[in-house]
């Protein structure tokens, strides 16, 4: 990409600006013409300022909306669609599985300054993203660590002697053609079904094991006690707290009556039977039920627990 001249010292009004080291100057907007709130303004209304913005970018500016994005399977991709009055291109990426949105977000930024050695403008360069925190990030040039955030700055850095870059946070989902565009390339890439080449973080490597914990713990242990489809299950079964407490109790036989002794568990005697310590093994027993009662048949167990007055031991 050429330029036809150097850009001087003057910077445009009205703008959010940072130097990166010297007089290489690169503007972060961070808002609209007006404050806006993403949660409470109509889509409209944001529309209408989001265009206005568009609309003043000159003619032969290069306009690059960029876009990332996950899906339910954690697969991630980065969307880039550049354009100027005469020039269009469309880029899709996979990026790493567990990858965050943010970091797809920082990669669709790179990706589309990477993507205008094939343009041609005048002097300026419009990065328009609906990732204002991806804005904010850079715009603390100063505290970026991670290498996204660095290729990134460099890009910008070299690109500003020759152009005034401008990054521009637009509302999403307000029906914007570029960033409509750039939205639905990153989801095709989300999907490709090409493996990702490039390395997980810390922070998604972390991720990624919290979920697949979350998963492994949502199933439950093969063993008789845990017989509900989902740790906790008492507590989703339609009976009044006493009672959901009293089956939690006794499926984990921490029952009332239980006391330690010399490090051994002493239970009171069973009152139906009179014969033997009312371990949750023996009232089992002692009424001809079986562990599988407790959740298949619960109602059941309950009133036999009342009526062998049972439920003080319990």
């Amino acid at each position: 990409m050429q330029s036809n001249h150097q850009h001087s010292g003057a910077a445009p009004l009205d703008a959010e600006h940072r130097t990166l080291g010297g007089s290489a100057w690169c503007f972060f907007h961070t808002n609209l013409p007006v404050h806006v709130n993403k949660q409470k303004d109509q889509p409209t209304y944001l529309r209408q300022l989001a265009l206005e913005i568009i609309n003043d970018i000159p003619v032969d500016a290069v306009k690059v909306y960029t876009d990332g994005s996950r899906n339910d399977s954690d697969c991630t991709g980065s969307g880039i669609y550049t354009k100027t009055h005469n020039q269009e291109l469309k880029i899709q990426r996979r990026n790493p599985d567990f990858c965050s949105v943010f970091r797809s977000e920082l990669i669709s930024i790179d990706e589309g300054l990477d993507s205008l050695s094939s343009f041609s403008c005048s002097n300026e360069i419009w990065i328009l993203t609906d990732s204002r925190s991806s804005i904010q990030h850079l715009a603390n040039w100063h505290r970026v660590r991670d290498n996204i955030g660095m290729n990134i700055l460099n890009k910008l850095k070299s690109l500003s002697v020759f152009y005034w870059n401008h990054l521009q946070w637009i509302p999403s989902h307000v029906i914007i053609q570029g960033n409509e565009i750039a939205d639905a390339l990153a989801k095709e890439g989300a999907n490709d079904a090409s493996a990702p080449s490039e390395p997980l973080t810390y922070l998604e490597l972390l991720s990624r094991a919290k979920r697949r914990n979350k998963t492994n713990w949502l199933i439950p242990p093969v063993h008789h006690w845990y017989q509900s489809s989902r740790p906790g299950g008492c507590l989703s079964i339609d009976f009044n707290r006493r009672d959901q407490t009293t089956l939690t109790r006794f499926l984990s036989g921490h029952i009332r009556s239980l006391t330690f002794s010399d490090n051994s568990k002493w239970f009171e005697i069973c009152p139906k039977c009179t014969a033997e310590q009312a371990t949750p093994d023996h009232i089992l027993a002692c009424l001809g039920l079986s562990k599988q009662d407790l959740v298949s048949n619960p109602l059941l167990t309950l009133d036999l627990f009342r009526v062998h007055r049972l439920m003080d031991l319990i």
